[in-house]
């Protein structure tokens, strides 16, 4: 497995946490804490640059959705930029978007458009 490289720009409405590489049980505790230091950081709106991110656990998927609830409370929002097939895939049977909108810049499913909608 290709390890997971976690970085943090600024955005044009808040912080951008860039993943790439591949997500599981081994780098969890890192994706957490780098998700903790914007939630943390009393980010609004959070976005996660999903590009380069070709694989997700269940253990990385819950460090998301931690982050995404802690941010929902103080009435923000998350959304996750161009999801991997694999990463689509399991935010779609999770059921999440209701916590994390999903957007994909790939133009064989458009702007905004969902996972599997294409």
């Amino acid at each position: 497995m290709s390890a997971l490289e976690v970085s943090v720009t600024t955005g044009p409405s808040g912080p951008v946490v860039v993943l790439a590489g591949e997500a599981d049980v081994t780098s969890a505790v890192r994706l957490d804490e780098a998700l903790a230091a914007q939630v943390g950081g009393r980010a609004v709106t959070l976005t996660i640059d999903a590009t380069d991110l070709r694989y997700a656990d269940s253990a990385s998927m819950r460090a998301l959705l931690m982050a995404a609830a802690k941010i929902m409370a103080g009435n923000g929002t998350v959304t996750l930029l161009n999801p991997q097939p694999p990463v689509a895939r399991l935010l779609d049977l999770l059921g999440v978007d209701d916590m994390i909108t999903v957007e994909s810049l790939d133009p064989a499913r458009g702007p905004g458009q969902e996972p599997g909608e294409g």
